[in-house]
């Protein structure tokens, strides 16, 4: 995959009314940090957008030009507005590519399984991302995993996923992430007999006779 690559600029002000203007402006601040570093930072708005768009994990590996220094980072942290939900902030963690991480990975299914497509099951995810330990240079894009053999009530667990060179899944092992439930049964509708209310019997004077 080609690098991400996002400019920025060292911030030289901070406080909440540079940083209301920094964004009427289509800028957004942020600070760099770790590995011995701490910048307060600005990205274009509009450029981070984009990029979080066409990047394959919300954990990916950014190259971030600031000025006349390159780092790289993921993204630490997004904070966004609690109305409008856009981006006011953002935290980026400087990394070694050769440092051991831990991170989330997101989970992908490949192909229709065997008790969705025969059987009217449902293939429910559990989980939408793993936790796996490895270099940060080698940070997968997903797991893959082929849920083609899968029929009803067949069950994915950690301990199953596919093996990845320089890649350590962490957590149990016995965790389930995906499972093809059995279709839903409905009760077929009551017959018409069944839900009719009983006619309640009409009983009749008896006629006396009188000669």
């Amino acid at each position: 995959m080609e690098d991400l690559i996002l400019q920025a600029k060292t911030r030289e002000s901070v406080g909440g009314l540079t940083a209301k203007r920094l964004r009427r402006q289509g800028l957004t601040p942020g600070i760099v940090y770790g590995h011995n570093e701490s910048i307060n930072v600005i990205v274009n708005y509009h450029e981070f957008d984009m990029l979080t768009h066409v990047m394959h994990s919300e954990h990916a590996v950014i190259k971030l030009k600031i000025d006349k220094k390159n780092f790289d980072v993921l993204v630490k942290e997004v904070q966004r507005d609690c109305v409008t939900h856009n981006i006011i902030h953002i935290d980026f963690l400087v990394i070694n590519l050769d440092e051991v991480v831990k991170i989330e990975v997101q989970l992908e299914t490949q192909g229709i399984p065997e008790g969705v497509k025969n059987h009217g099951g449902v293939l429910e995810l559990l989980r939408r991302d793993v936790t796996v330990e490895c270099k940060a240079g080698q940070i997968p894009e997903s797991i893959k995993i082929d849920v083609t053999a899968l029929n009803i009530h067949d069950v994915v667990h950690i301990k199953e996923l596919p093996e990845i060179d320089g890649v350590t899944y962490i957590g149990d092992p016995e965790t389930t992430l995906i499972t093809i439930a059995p279709p839903t049964v409905h009760e077929e509708a009551a017959t018409e007999e069944e839900t009719e209310a009983a006619e309640p019997e009409v009983i009749g004077e008896k006629k006396t006779e009188e000669e």
